[in-house]
């Protein structure tokens, strides 16, 4: 736990962004990794990881924030304050990995990761 004495909520937002990127690395290290098969059965397995990694990705996002910052946090109005940031923080983590899903699936018109979507 981090004990600080003037919590920011832009510590819920950064740490959105930073799991967000994380985890779409992770999903890209995922398809990589998936061999390719005649049958396109890895098409599919591309595809479940990476929604499997969505909807981690606000849960992760909120339970990070939960346990390292509020926590800590003392006063009644700044929990208040940051619980509402972090509510805010795991949408906006999940909607920003599916717009760098969906950027790095154009950009990538060939390859594996053009599957997941």
């Amino acid at each position: 736990m981090i004990l600080l004495a003037a919590v920011s909520t832009a510590s819920a937002y950064v740490m959105g962004i930073c799991v967000s990127i994380v985890l779409i690395l992770i999903a890209a290290i995922i398809a990589k990794s998936i061999a390719f098969r005649p049958d396109l059965s890895d098409v599919t397995k591309r595809k479940i990881w990476f929604w499997i990694l969505a909807i981690l990705c606000p849960v992760l996002t909120f339970a990070l924030s939960y346990i390292i910052v509020y926590n800590g946090i003392k006063a009644h109005n700044q929990q208040d304050a940051y619980m509402t940031a972090m509510c805010i923080s795991a949408a906006i983590s999940f909607v920003l990995y599916i717009i760098l899903g969906f950027i790095a699936a154009k950009a990538s018109k060939t390859g594996k990761i053009s599957n997941w979507f």
